[in-house]
Parts: C-alpha cells; sequence; structure tokens
C-alpha cells in the first residue's frame, strides 16, 4: 500500500499543476476575452455561470465522496478538464471556450483547487490525517497551490510572440491539457486501498450526524455563504478592476498578482508549523488584516498602496485556506468527511457564483467601488461565524484524556487510535 506521506505528496503536485494554470488565467483572463470583444458584464456572467457549475456539481461530489474511491472522482475532474482544454485548442471558438470555463474553471478557480472535485481531495486527505495533523497538512497543500499560481501568474507578464490575446488563450488550453493529463497519472500511484470507507462493527454506514455536527455545519455553510460572497465580489475580477482603476497593463496586473500568490504561499507555509494553540489567533488575525485590507482599497490612488492593500487580502483569503479546510474536516468524525466537504465547498460557491454578475453589473454602472465594499461589510460577517465555529471545534478538542474528540469523531477515530497504538 503506498505510504501516507507518499499521498501528501502526490496530492500537493496535483495542485501545484493546478495552481499554475490558475494562476496564469486570474490574471489573463478577462484582459484578453475583453481584448476579444467580450463586454465586462458578459464575461462576468460566464464566469458566474461557471461558479454555478461547480455547486451543482459540489453537492453531488460531496455526498458522492462518502460511498465512492476519490481517487476516481479526482480523476473523473481531471478528464473533464482535460476534454475541455482540447475541444479549444482544436477548434477555438466562444463556445468551446465557455465550456472551457464552464467544466475547468478557467479564470475563477484558485489556490490548485479542483473546484467542485475538491470534496473528494479533502475525503482523501482528512482519511489519512489525524486532527492535529489535518491543520500541518491542509495548509501544506495550500502552499503548493499558491506557489503554483505565483508561478502561473509570473508567467502571465510574458506577452505570446504574436501579441495576440487568442495565442495566449491556446497556450492555456494546451496548458491545461499537458497538466490535467499529468495529475491522471499521478493520482493512478494512489491504491484503491488507501480510501475504503469505515464502517461501523455491525456492517452498517458511517453514524448519523449528531446534534453538535449539525450545528457546526450549519455554522460552516453561514459562513461560508458571506465569505463566498465577498470572494465573488472582490476577487474573480480584480484583475481588471486595477486596469479600470489605473490604467495599467496586463503584464503589471499579472507581476501583481504574482507576488500576492508568491507571499500568500509563503505565509500559508508558516501557517503549517504554528502551534495548534495558536493557529485560531493567526487566522483570525490574518482576517482583520484582509478586511482592513479590502475595505481601504476603494479609496486607493495609488497603484503601489493598492498592490499592498490587494496583498493584505489574498494573504487572508487565500493563505489560511488550509486552516479552513481543516477546521471544517474537524466540524465532524472523519466517515463524514465527504458531508462535512461537499457542505464546506457547495456554500461557498453558492453565493460566490452570483458575485462576478453582479460586479459586472457595478462596474458597466460606472460604479467599480461598490463591489468591493460590499465584499467587506461580508468578510466581517463571515469572520464573526468562522471564529465562533474555530472555537467550537477546539472546545470538543481541549480535554486531556482525549475523551471528547473520540466521543464525537466516533468508533471509526477510536479504531484508528487503538491500531495506532498497536503499531507502536
Amino acid at each position: 500500500m503506498i505510504s501516507r506521506p507518499e499521498t501528501e505528496r502526490i496530492i500537493a503536485l496535483n495542485r501545484l499543476f493546478r495552481g499554475l494554470l490558475q494562476g496564469f488565467m486570474i490574471a489573463r483572463f478577462l484582459p484578453d476575452v475583453h481584448a476579444l470583444g467580450w463586454s465586462i458584464a458578459a464575461a462576468g456572467s460566464l464566469l458566474s455561470a461557471s461558479l454555478l457549475t461547480d455547486f451543482a456539481l459540489t453537492l453531488l461530489i460531496g455526498h458522492r465522496s462518502d460511498h465512492l474511491s476519490p481517487k476516481r472522482i479526482l480523476q473523473a475532474g481531471e478528464f473533464l478538464s482535460l476534454s475541455a482544454g482540447i475541444l479549444f485548442f482544436v477548434h477555438p471558438s466562444p463556445f468551446f471556450l465557455a465550456l472551457s470555463v464552464l467544466f475547468a474553471g478557467l479564470g475563477q478557480r484558485s489556490n490548485g483547487s479542483p473546484g467542485p472535485w475538491a470534496p473528494a481531495e479533502q475525503t482523501l486527505l482528512a482519511r489519512n490525517a489525524s486532527s492535529e495533523e489535518s491543520y500541518r497538512i491542509f495548509s501544506h497543500n495550500t502552499f503548493w497551490g499558491l506557489a503554483g499560481m505565483a508561478a502561473g501568474a509570473f508567467a502571465g507578464t510574458l506577452d505570446p510572440a504574436s501579441g495576440h490575446p487568442l495565442t495566449g488563450l491556446r497556450l492555456a488550453m494546451g496548458g491545461l491539457v499537458l497538466l490535467s493529463f499529468l495529475n491522471i497519472l499521478l493520482l493512478e500511484r494512489l491504491s484503491e486501498r488507501t480510501f475504503r470507507l469505515p464502517v461501523q462493527p455491525d456492517g452498517s454506514g458511517p453514524e448519523r450526524l449528531t446534534p453538535r455536527e449539525r450545528f457546526n455545519l450549519s455554522l460552516v455553510v453561514s459562513s461560508n455563504l458571506f465569505y463566498g460572497l465577498s470572494i465573488g465580489l472582490a476577487d474573480a475580477m480584480i484583475a481588471y478592476w486595477f486596469i479600470l482603476k489605473f490604467r495599467t497593463s496586463p503584464d503589471h496586473v499579472s507581476f501583481l498578482l504574482a507576488v500576492s500568490f508568491l507571499l500568500s504561499g509563503g505565509v500559508a507555509g508558516v501557517l503549517g508549523k504554528v502551534p495548534n494553540h495558536l493557529k485560531a489567533f493567526s487566522y483570525v488575525l490574518l482576517q482583520i488584516s484582509g478586511l482592513a485590507g479590502i475595505a481601504l482599497l476603494p479609496g486607493t490612488s495609488s497603484l503601489v498602496i493598492a498592490g499592498i492593500l490587494y496583498t493584505l487580502r489574498i494573504a487572508s483569503v487565500r493563505a489560511p485556506g488550509g486552516l479552513r479546510q481543516a477546521l471544517v474536516a474537524n466540524a465532524v468524525r472523519p466517515g463524514r468527511a465527504g458531508l462535512s466537504a461537499g457542505l464546506h465547498f457547495s456554500s461557498l460557491h453558492l453565493l460566490q457564483a452570483a458575485g462576478p454578475m453582479l460586479t459586472g453589473y457595478f462596474w458597466e454602472s460606472h460604479r467599480t467601488g461598490t463591489p468591493l465594499v460590499l465584499a467587506a461589510v461580508c468578510m466581517a460577517v463571515s469572520l464573526f461565524l468562522t471564529t465562533l465555529l474555530y472555537v467550537r471545534t477546539l472546545e470538543q478538542q481541549d480535554f486531556p484524556d482525549g475523551n471528547a474528540r473520540r466521543q464525537s469523531a466516533g468508533p471509526y477515530e477510536t479504531r484508528r487510535s487503538e491500531d495506532a497504538s498497536n503499531r507502536t
């Protein structure tokens, strides 16, 4: 059977490869399609439709991740992205570009995330880590995704030889095909035996959610609705906001975003090494910094200051993504990780899907700062709810004998601890 560290390395490489393309497309997608004649409202509506598609798929995949092999689910997602890239690469047209945005998430996914297939990835990691290790592992995973995004955004500063935006899009599709194929091969190295769903002693499936778990998940969903709307309003179309506000070039915006992703990756790496008792404080501090950054951004008149403020925003949203995923994983027992992840990602996508379309509408009405102000308000509400959830998950683990965690985790977690004791 393949070792747990090897599983972590493969998932991290998956994140790195996806991040390369996502960083490039976040920096270049909107400027390139606008240069091809698309209106900002049309591009924003397409990104919203893509997020809505991700929402619907996430609900389905999150549920099935507790019953099917996460490895096969992730491979299915990579195959869909590969197919969408081939169609556009062979026959570039607005229709096939729209398909690529809808099914591969071009221009809106970030952190190296597999999009609606992320519940399978989170289930995979949650089943291979204890609650104490999960914060380190998820933060490590986020670091590699952000490192890939930084490299991809730096690549976005290099104009193709022809200088035509269609050439850049075709190169991106070629990269999508290649990187998706590499991810499929990497995932094939994982053993199926690693992903068997734990069962109860009587042979039944995972236990039903406890009242505490249901309340925890209600906090996850409530927080994510506001958090997702904040991301949708501010981040999906931020590259073009810099161009509108400061009349700068896409190359300069790509460089700015690359630096932001690089610094965020460094912060994510540090967060994985922070002691467990300081993780909640670190998360809240980052969120407050990001809230200040996005609140002050609309009023700035300097590109440099705007870049610094948005870097604060990027670090607060992207860098602690692993902590947030680990928090959600620890809100329930490992046997319900797929359900928890599905609710987590789908609730993030639900209102996030409305963000780009609303931003496009405001921009067409010449109100470029309004989406950022609304994003700050939504982030403040989300921070309050997430802090409450963090306190609850820390409380259930804060017992010297570990009984609280063992009771909430159910028989599977107890058996895993006993197996570990026997091996030592």
